[in-house]
C-alpha cells in the first residue's frame, strides 16, 4: 500500500466528489469506476482510499461501535418519520371523508360522476367581448391604486395604457 501525493489525493478527492454528487447515474458509475481504480493502483480498497484522502471524515475518534450507534440512531429517526408521515396522511384521510359525511349530512347532493346534473344541458364556456369602456375616473383609480401599491410609472404607464407624465400627475396630485 501506497500512500497518495499531494496532486493524486486532490484528484481522488474531485473524483469521489462527483462519485457522490452527480445527478447522472452514469457519470456517478463512470466517476465510481475511475476511483476504484485509482485506489487499485496504490493497492487499497475505495473505502480505505477515501478514509485517507478525506481525514475530515472520520479522523480516528469515532470507533466501530460509535458509528454502528449512529446508524442505529438514524434508522431509528427514519422509521419515525415515516410511521409520522403514515399517521398524518391517514389523519388527513379521516378528517376528509368525515368532511364529505357531514357535507352530505347537511343535504349535500355529489354531482353524478357522468358529468352534468342531469336535467341541465352542458355549456361550453366562449368568449363575448365586452362593450365596457372604462371612463377618466375609472383610469384614474387604477393609476392611483397601483401607485399606492407601488409600482413603477413605466410598468403603471403600460398597464393603464397612458404616458408617463400622466402617471406622475396623478402622483402629484393624490400625494
Amino acid at each position: 500500500m501506497q500512500r497518495f501525493e499531494p496532486r493524486e489525493s486532490e484528484r481522488f478527492r474531485k473524483i469521489v466528489g462527483v462519485m457522490e454528487r452527480a445527478t447522472i447515474e452514469g457519470e456517478r458509475a463512470a466517476a465510481r469506476e475511475a476511483a476504484e481504480r485509482m485506489a487499485a493502483l496504490h493497492g487499497m480498497s475505495l473505502d480505505e482510499a477515501i478514509l485517507e484522502t478525506h481525514p475530515e471524515r472520520d479522523d480516528g475518534r469515532i470507533d466501530a461501535e460509535e458509528r454502528a450507534a449512529r446508524q442505529r440512531d438514524f434508522e431509528a429517526w427514519a422509521a419515525r418519520q415515516t410511521r409520522m408521515n403514515a399517521a398524518y396522511e391517514r389523519a388527513e384521510k379521516e378528517r376528509f371523508e368525515q368532511a364529505k359525511r357531514d357535507a352530505r349530512r347537511r343535504g349535500y347532493k355529489p354531482e353524478p360522476e357522468g358529468g352534468a346534473r342531469p336535467g341541465r344541458y352542458n355549456m361550453t364556456p366562449r368568449y363575448r367581448p365586452s362593450n365596457y369602456r372604462p371612463s377618466s375616473e375609472d383610469r384614474f383609480r387604477l393609476i392611483a391604486g397601483l401607485l399606492r401599491d407601488g409600482v413603477s410609472f413605466r410598468r403603471i404607464a403600460d398597464l393603464a395604457d397612458a404616458s408617463t407624465n400622466e402617471v406622475a400627475r396623478i402622483w402629484l396630485l393624490i400625494r
